[in-house]
This record gives C-alpha cells, sequence and structure tokens, in this order.
C-alpha cells in the first residue's frame, strides 16, 4: 500500500503547523516523498522541490527550501502542504479543511491556487469543508455528510437550488445573505449534533428535523434517486421547501 498513498493519492492537512515537522526544513519534508516515489536522488530532488514552492507562488524558492516552518506565515506554510501533496503528481489530492485556520484574504488565495492547479495538472480533488461558499465556488459535485453517513450527493448547481434533505436545506438557510434586509435573521439548525459512539437505528438527522415523521424514528432511509444525478436519504419530500425563507428579529425572539 505505501506507493498508493503520497504518490496515486495525495493530502493536504488542515493545519499546516501541527502537520509540518518544526525540526525539518521544509526542503528536507517536500524531497522525502520525491525520493521515495520518484526514484530521484537527493539533487533531483531539491530541484523539483524549488519547481514546486514556486508553482504555489513561494517566492525565492530556492533559498526557502532551507527553512523551517516557523519561518513561514500561515498562509505560506499552507502554500507548502500543496507544494508536498503535489510532489509526486497525484491522481487525486484529497484537501481536508485546508482554509479553516486562514484569514478570509488567504482563503481565498489558496481556494484559487487549488482550483488552477487542478485543471493545469488534470488531478481529481476531494474538497472536506463545512465552508458553502467555498463549496459554491469550486466544487462541481457535492456530497453532504452527516453524523458519518451520506445524506445527499447532487451536482453543485442542482443541490444549492433544489436541495432534498432536510440537512442540506438548514445548511443553505443558515448562510448570511447580502440581500436580505437587516431587520431578517437566519433560522439555525435546531438541537446538537449526535453522539457518534452511538450507532443510530433511526434517521440519524430525525431528532432537529421540522419535517420528521414516525417512520424516521424506526429506521434510517436508504440514499435514493430524487433527480438526474441527484441523491437523497429522506422519508420526506421536501422538494416544495424554500431555501431562502428567513425570520423576523420580532419572531426570532418569540
Amino acid at each position: 500500500m505505501r506507493h498508493i498513498p503520497g504518490n496515486r493519492i495525495a493530502m493536504i492537512f488542515q493545519d499546516p503547523m501541527t502537520s509540518l515537522n518544526p525540526v525539518l526544513t521544509i526542503g528536507r519534508q517536500i524531497t522525502e516523498s520525491i525520493e521515495l516515489h520518484m526514484n530521484m536522488n537527493r539533487d533531483q530532488a531539491r530541484k523539483r522541490a524549488v519547481q514546486l514552492l514556486e508553482m504555489v507562488g513561494i517566492p525565492g524558492a530556492d533559498a526557502r527550501l532551507d527553512d523551517y516552518p516557523h519561518q513561514f506565515s500561515g498562509g505560506m506554510r499552507q502554500r507548502v502542504m500543496i507544494a508536498m501533496g503535489l510532489s509526486c503528481d497525484p491522481q487525486l489530492l484529497i484537501a481536508d479543511e485546508p482554509t479553516t485556520a486562514l484569514d478570509v484574504t488567504i482563503q481565498a488565495q489558496i481556494v484559487d491556487l487549488v482550483t488552477r492547479l487542478r485543471d493545469e495538472l488534470g488531478m481529481a480533488v476531494i474538497w472536506i469543508t463545512h465552508d458553502l461558499g467555498v463549496v459554491a465556488g469550486m466544487a462541481e459535485r457535492v456530497i453532504v455528510m452527516y453524523s458519518g453517513f451520506i445524506v445527499e450527493e447532487a451536482p453543485v448547481g442542482e443541490l444549492y437550488a433544489h436541495p432534498r434533505h432536510p440537512y442540506t436545506l438548514g445548511l443553505l438557510r443558515s448562510i448570511p445573505r447580502l440581500d436580505l434586509g437587516r431587520q431578517k435573521r437566519l433560522i439555525p439548525i435546531d438541537g446538537l449534533p449526535p453522539d457518534l459512539l452511538e450507532a443510530p437505528t433511526h434517521c440519524p438527522f430525525a431528532p432537529r428535523c421540522e419535517f420528521a415523521i414516525d417512520k424516521c424514528w424506526e429506521s434510517n432511509p436508504p440514499l435514493e434517486t430524487v433527480g438526474p444525478e441527484h441523491y437523497s436519504a429522506c422519508w420526506v419530500d421536501i422538494s416544495d421547501a424554500k431555501v431562502n425563507v428567513v425570520e423576523t428579529s420580532e419572531e426570532a425572539v418569540e
């Protein structure tokens, strides 16, 4: 299995500061997988590492290979992580919340960088995130998960326009919108996430669902086709529910 992770499949982790080894230079950490998977000697691997750092937009790449993680800013560390992920030309790049610890401006830069590299290198990207704004801007297909279960899957445009699972609907309703007046308040999802140590025998979202019926408490619904390339795991048809429902300040207080 060692020839698959890091070679055909690579990963970018959420917090680069804890993912990078603080006592090894950036160059050593990047060249390690290159030497292992691409059969290059140290000089060849270093040249490859310089190319990678230049590709992800780090200036003075040759000199910076000898720096340590603490000498980079948060955004630059994440660029280093991306360079490490791309070091062996993977077919699939898994990005696990790669923009969570970054400010909004740097987040946008990282998203644009990964999107550009995806198109240039022809690789697939799985982007794991809670940021629906990022999803709308870069994803082609979305899988929504709750309590470890896939509850909805659809092309990104279809999912945002016609959500068919109550959890997806709740997520979309909770996104702040610039076109709403100041007297309007977003509708949150009631309740708390379930205990993942206890496997549910019913729909895991039932305790928080405004559409729940008796059947929801009896069994967990399977993932079924609800439209072209659109799948949902729900016993109730919520196709008539509106995404942009908001409540007034008075209703929120009540």
